[in-house]
């Protein structure tokens, strides 16, 4: 019993300090990084990738649909020819 005592007691004080040190380099690096933390950041631009994107759109859907066509007609043939043999 004693020895669960003294584990119990060892654990729970290296639990407190471990506590008390995170405490303080928390509060270290919050002040830290205080100045250098700026008040609010400029807008950023992004109308040219949203026009890109939109740009995009066309030949993306054309490549995806003949995907799709190709894959529905690979299955289709393979469809028809388990059926007739």
């Amino acid at each position: 019993m004693q020895v669960f005592d003294k584990m119990k007691s060892v654990s729970s004080g290296a639990a407190d300090w471990a506590k008390s040190k995170v405490g303080a380099v928390v509060t270290i690096g919050a002040a830290a990084a205080a100045p250098f933390a700026p008040a609010h950041a400029a807008a950023v631009d992004v109308s040219a990738v949203v026009t890109d994107i939109g740009a995009q759109a066309t030949p993306v859907a054309a490549i995806g649909g003949a995907v799709l066509l190709i894959y529905v007609g690979v299955k289709a043939f393979q469809w028809v020819r388990r059926a007739l043999s």
